[in-house]
């Protein structure tokens, strides 16, 4: 059953842990998997009830907040750090925190947003813009207060983008638009309908194209000074996440499973292959590899020359967020229906250690 113009109908696909809803007026409803942002030797991990700071050389934990679980909290979203030493983390319960990236103290919280915040909050040098399931665009100051918002015609569950050259932020909605705002006061320059919700976070090159996945099975350029549609490439699956933008090359999966490299001057398709389950993340080309997540718990690490398998480790639970690799030499994964949350792993798939939380 396909989506209608404005709203989800409930799917489940295969075992993926996000289940869409809608039916007039109601709110989406999203489960949890781990969000992991990392500094330096740190990695943060946002899942479930708490928030972790652990150090990727051993994995032991540093802090944890709260200090003490509750049924009211849940975490998602990959935290934000900021260039003040914040940790900026979205909950289920409507609320932007702020933590203290190494104490992991409660500097403020943000309690406007009307529901779930999914996407993670972006920080720029002009503020803190927070997309909410609300399907409003918070823009805050340093210190969490609020200073616009934009209302869009249905929920935001991806990371807005920004191009500094013109203070522009660019925010991809499940309402179908794209919209591109002026990060200063929230006014819109320009909205395009591409026809189908959107929930993965666009890839902005440096000659002003945006690239954007959609629900209606397809990868789309977008020019980010007008916003006129520039190619548009059917898949055979819903794009999740977000394309990764390498040289001329985009890289993106589809929850049909399969992994595509395309040319990002018109879309062609250069290689397509599928490895062995659904794609909710944006692959991460690093060491001249292309290291993928499945929703059956393994990673790969592919050819970006034409997608052979250089190895793969099977992790175990469920792979639906990105790999990160920490210079060049640990590759952090964070699955669930495991014990463990991060599990780190070198360049060549072996495990080095996984972290359990504490009870």
């Amino acid at each position: 059953m396909k989506p209608p113009r404005f709203h989800l109908i409930l799917f489940v696909l295969i075992s993926l842990s996000f289940i869409l809803s809608a039916c007039a007026g109601s709110a989406s409803v999203a489960s949890s998997w781990p969000g992991v942002t990392v500094s330096e030797d740190v990695a943060y991990v946002a899942y479930n009830q708490f928030v972790y700071a652990i150090r990727i050389s051993d994995g032991s934990m540093i802090w944890k907040y709260p200090e003490k679980g509750s049924a009211a909290i849940s975490f998602y979203a990959a935290p934000t750090l900021t260039e003040d030493g914040q940790l900026l983390v979205g909950g289920y319960d409507n609320i932007l925190y702020s933590l203290d990236a190494e104490s992991g103290l409660l500097n403020w919280s943000f309690a406007e947003p009307k529901d779930r915040i999914i996407g993670s909050p972006l920080a720029t040098e002009v503020g803190i813009f927070l997309p909410s399931a609300d399907g409003n665009l918070y823009a805050l100051d340093y210190e969490g207060q609020l200073l616009w918002k934009f209302t869009a015609g249905g929920p935001l569950w991806s990371t807005p983008v920004t191009d500094q050259d013109c203070e522009c932020i660019y925010l991809a909605s499940m309402d179908h638009n794209l919209y591109s705002l002026d990060a200063s006061n929230g006014d819109l320059r320009w909205k395009t309908n591409l026809g189908s919700a959107m929930v993965g976070s666009p890839a902005l090159s440096e000659d002003g194209i945006l690239y954007v996945g959609n629900f209606g099975k397809e990868m789309v350029a977008v020019n980010a000074e007008n916003g006129d549609i520039v190619w548009r490439t059917p898949l055979d699956g819903w794009a999740w996440a977000g394309p990764t933008l390498v040289g001329d090359r985009l890289y993106f999966g589809d929850l049909v499973g399969n992994v595509y490299a395309a040319n990002r001057a018109d879309g062609d398709i250069i290689w397509k292959v599928t490895p062995d389950g659904p794609i909710t993340a944006p692959p991460v080309f690093q060491n001249d590899s292309v290291y993928v997540t499945t929703d059956t718990g393994t990673l790969f690490a592919l050819d970006p020359a034409n997608g052979s398998n250089r190895w793969m480790q099977a992790v175990g639970g469920k792979l639906h967020g990105p790999a990160i690799v920490v210079e060049d030499e640990v590759i952090l994964v964070g699955p669930i229906s495991k014990d463990e949350i991060l599990v780190a792993l070198n360049t060549s798939g072996s495990p080095r250690w996984s972290f359990i939380p504490p009870k």
